[in-house]
Parts: structure tokens; sequence; C-alpha cells
């Protein structure tokens, strides 16, 4: 039986005594002896047979929500995998209730009567399948729960309330899917900073035989566990990668762990599509069903793409689901976890990743031997480790939410920052976007940036040159030779550019860099061509930006 069905029948239990206890009702509608409504299907009253089938899914409190605009039930996923994701047996998920499910939970709400001109009385029926699907169509419940997810272990709120108790909490719209958890006992909420400490090193000690590079990488660690049990009331959060330069290093166990604590089971693994569109669609295929924890595993090519940044940045992305033609807007609140081999990682996605390094320092990882088995451990240790990541938070809060010196603020981050990264750096663990930084050297955009902005600045200095005079400079051969005469210039190009350089590439290239720093070296649009009709551009030094006349002049 799983905890979710047990808190269906505890909920159960619970709405029929209360309506026992309760005897005052609402002055409209009818209810039975045992204080269950009842909804007489007469013609002409369908609008009111929709508003009492509305409260009495409402008073009955069942396992029912509403989730980025659709009716909603929370069980476990079915046994044959989706495309492009595979689910651990058991793993809970939302399931969109149909017309035919909500005749169903209409008929255990309420008591539906129907005319019997025969007997000239009122019998028992079932709930008219088109009842249902007409209370569907409305698109707008607000007489039932809404829900913002669901989490399968203890969590703190943004205002520093600990939520160990399952069912729903009204004040949050988390739906706490859990039982009784082995080794669970709830931390202190005045927890100081030596009990902090402490949990930190329980914690660590849990993958103390993983070859972390340093101790930014355990910090890092620890905010994955942290961020895996809180996800679910941040705004945003940094998408958690794991890298190593071989395989057989442990980056998969790393995300396994941070699934096991935050829901008892292993991490739901998505593939990325072809193409965008694909990997779209299955993301929002999983965001909709509402994993808590999406492992992108083993990725073997450079990681980036917009849709990326807005998951790991923004509270809510609109998307259109797999087989639908409409945009919906879906929240974002799973913990994304990437790994792979000497993991790469572009574009804006840089600035939106805690990157966690491993190294053995060994051909052949894999055959390392370990004392114990590290999934099992933490599977048995799981109450522990829940209690011990939620003491970390408990206790900076305890403690007035001090500010941290030395940490800069992290925009677009701040809830993370907040309830995650500052009571790490409180403990005097490093910053754990620390290791991130090394993402920016390592990124082949910044890389042709540099080339070409050290390379115009050396040809040009601060004229001003359109994109076909750069062009023309770059690729001017020397005179009977094979070699050209600014080489360095020409190489840049030609990264930049991807292809043979040329005006229109170079031009694109040009206008989406506009404005970025370098090395102190800034590009600036500096007015057009007066022949041409075309912008002319210039690379200075950044202090000497102003100078350059910002003038919006297409190509």
């Amino acid at each position: 039986m799983s905890n979710v069905t047990s808190l269906e029948r505890s909920a159960e239990k619970l709405a029929t005594a209360n309506r026992r206890r309760s005897p005052a009702k609402p002055a409209t509608g009818t209810y039975d002896s045992n204080g269950k409504r009842v909804i007489r299907h007469d013609p002409g009253r369908l609008p009111e047979i929709l508003d009492e089938l509305g409260a009495a899914l409402a008073e009955y409190g069942e396992n029912l929500f509403v989730f980025a605009g659709r009716l909603v039930r929370v069980y476990p996923a079915p046994e044959s995998p989706g495309k492009g994701i595979a689910r651990p047996r058991g793993a809970l998920i939302l399931h969109a209730v149909d017309g035919a499910h909500l005749a169903e939970l209409a008929g255990r709400a309420a008591l539906h009567e129907r005319y019997d001109a025969r007997s000239d009385a009122y019998k028992h029926c079932d709930c008219p399948r088109r009842v249902a699907d007409a209370y569907l169509s409305r698109g707008y419940w607000p007489e039932l729960r809404q829900l913002s997810g669901f989490v399968e272990a203890p969590i703190v709120t943004l205002s520093g309330r600990l939520l160990d108790n399952p069912g729903y909490d009204a004040e949050t719209g988390l739906f706490l899917a859990f039982e009784k958890i082995p080794g669970y006992t709830a931390p202190d909420a005045k927890s100081t900073m030596n009990d902090s400490s402490c949990a930190a090193g329980h914690l660590l000690e849990a993958v103390s035989e993983f070859p972390f590079v340093d101790d930014t990488d355990r910090s890092a660690f620890l905010a994955g566990v942290m961020t895996g049990l809180l996800r679910r009331v941040l705004a945003a959060a940094p998408m958690m990668a794991v890298t190593a330069p071989s395989p057989g290093t442990g980056k998969t166990l790393i995300a396994e762990t941070f699934a096991i604590i935050a829901t008892g089971r292993r991490a739901s693994v998505l593939s990325l599509g072809h193409d965008d569109a694909e990997t779209e669609k299955r993301l929002a295929g999983v965001l909709l069903a509402g994993d808590a924890c999406i492992a992108l595993d083993n990725i073997e090519r450079p990681l980036k793409g917009e849709l990326l940044c807005q998951v790991a940045s923004q509270q809510f992305v609109r998307l259109r689901p797999l087989g639908a033609s409409g945009m919906v807007s879906i929240p974002t609140h799973a913990l994304l976890v990437a790994t792979g081999n000497n993991l790469s990682i572009v574009g804006d996605l840089k600035r939106r990743v805690s990157l966690i390094r491993l190294d053995a320092r060994q051909e052949r990882p894999e055959q390392r031997s370990f004392k114990r088995d590290h999934l099992d451990e933490v599977f048995a240790r799981r109450g522990d480790l829940i209690r011990d990541a939620l003491t970390i938070c408990l206790a900076y809060i305890a403690a007035g939410s001090p500010a941290v010196d030395g940490l800069y603020p992290l925009g677009g981050f701040e809830h993370w920052d907040r309830l995650v990264r500052r009571p790490l750096v409180w403990l005097g663990l490093p910053d754990p976007l620390k290791a991130s930084e090394a993402l920016r050297d390592q990124d082949p955009d910044l890389e042709a940036m540099r080339l070409l902005f050290g390379s115009w600045n050396e040809e040009f200095s601060s004229e001003k040159k359109t994109a076909a005079d750069v062009v023309s400079a770059g690729m001017e051969a020397a005179p009977m030779t094979s070699e050209y005469v600014r080489a360095e210039l020409r190489e840049a190009l030609q990264l930049v550019c991807s292809e043979k350089p040329n005006a229109r590439r170079l031009g694109y290239w040009l206008r989406s860099h506009r404005d970025r720093i370098v090395d102190g070296l800034t590009l600036k649009q500096a007015g057009a061509d007066g022949h041409a009709k075309v912008a002319r551009w210039s690379v200075t030094s950044a202090g000497d930006a102003g100078k350059a006349g910002d003038v919006s002049i297409p190509f």
C-alpha cells in the first residue's frame, strides 16, 4: 500500500468524523443523516448541480487538487516508462483527472439522486458523465484546494516553519505525501551553530569515500541535499552539475543520493531530445507530472539552452505539453541534476549552476573497492540525513539569518541564497558556487570574445570599423606567401563565425555580444558608416566605453 493510499483513507475517515461532529450546514444544499451531501439531478438545474458538485468535492477533502490549470491527483506512476523519461517503481507523480474518473470521485464525495416517476420518489444513481465533463470544462475551481506541489519528506518553509506532518498545508499549498519515515525525528527549531556543524559532518560522512576535488565540492554536495528537500518552496534554484574526468567516478551516485533523501527513491532520468523542441516537450511532461528530482544523466554534448536557463531561474515557465496544442504555465520547482564526463556548460546557463567536481585520479575508477554499499546506507539512514539537512537551515534562521561577510548577492536566487547558500558559508564552509566560477573560463563563447576583443584592440585600437572592414583585414593574405597578415585576428574570426568568416555572420555575432565586457575590454556600437549605411563598431577599454556613442542602427 502506497503512502498516498494510506493518506487518502485517513483523510476520508477524518472528513466523515468532522461531518458527524458538525451538524451545522451551509444555507444551501441537502445532506443525509450521516452529513453527506445529496445532489439531485433534476432537468434544468445544471449550473446549480455543478456548484453543489464543487462544494461536495471541497468538503470531501480527498486527494484532489488544482495544479497548473488542471484537476490532478497524486499517486504512483504507471510501470510502463514514458517517452524519454525513466522513473523508479513507485514514483509519485501528478495525474490529470478526466471525466470518467471525476464521475467516480463525485460518487465518493456525495450521494446522487434522480427522480423516478414510477415510484414517485428520488432514487440513488451514479454521477452522470455529462455533469463530470461539464464541471471539468469550467476550467476554474476556486472551491478546491490549490496545489503548489507535493513533497515526500519534511520541509522548512520560507518563514522558517517546519512541516513534517502528512497531509495538505493550506498556507503553502503543499501536499506532504509521506507517513512515518524510519529514523526521522524532528530537528530542534532553535538549533545552534554547533548543532548545524555536527549535522553537516554527519551528511559529509555519508559520502566520505567519494573523491571530491576539494572542500568547495563538498559544500556544493551539501547544497544539493538541502536544495532537494527545500526545492518546492524556492522560487528558483541553481541546477546541480556533477562532473568528473573519467567514467565510474560516482557522478550518478551523487545524483541518486539527492533523490533518495528527498523522495525515498532513485531519481527520474530524463533523456534530452534530439532538438530543442523535443527537449521542451519532455521537460514539460516531467514538470507537469511534478517529479521532484530530475536527472540529466551522462550528458555528452555542451549543456545550454534558453529553456534550461528558464527552468533554473524562473518560478514558472510557459510550455506546450506533449500531445497538446495550447501553452500552460508550469511551476519549475524540481531539482535538476546534470552529470557527465568533463561536463561542458556554456552560455547563460553557467550562472545558474552549482558545480560538484569528482576526480579519482585513476585510470579505471570503476574498479575501486569500498567499505560499504553507498545507496543502501543512504536508504537506511534517510531519516537521520533529512533531520541533519534541515538542522543546517533551521540553525541559521534561529540565529537571525545573519549577514555573511564576503558573500556577493545572487540575483534571481534570493530564497535559495538565504536558505541554502548562506547557512553553509555561515558554518565556515566554502561558497557552494565557487567551483562553478571555473565554468566561465571553460566557456567557448567567452574564449571567442577574449580572442576577438584582444586581437581587434591590438590591430585597430579604438577605431570604428564595420563588420566588412574587420573581415577584410582578418582575411588579408601576405604577398607571395600562404600566410595571413593578421593571423590572430583571422583565427578569432573563424572561431566566432564557426564557418568561413563573412560580414553577415560577424555582424550577427557583434550584435548579440554588444556591450559585453571581457578582460577590461568592451564592444560598442559606434554609429554608422555614412556611405554604406551599416553599423560601425569599436572595442575600447571598459572605462572609456561611454565615449563610443552607442547608437542603435541596424546592419
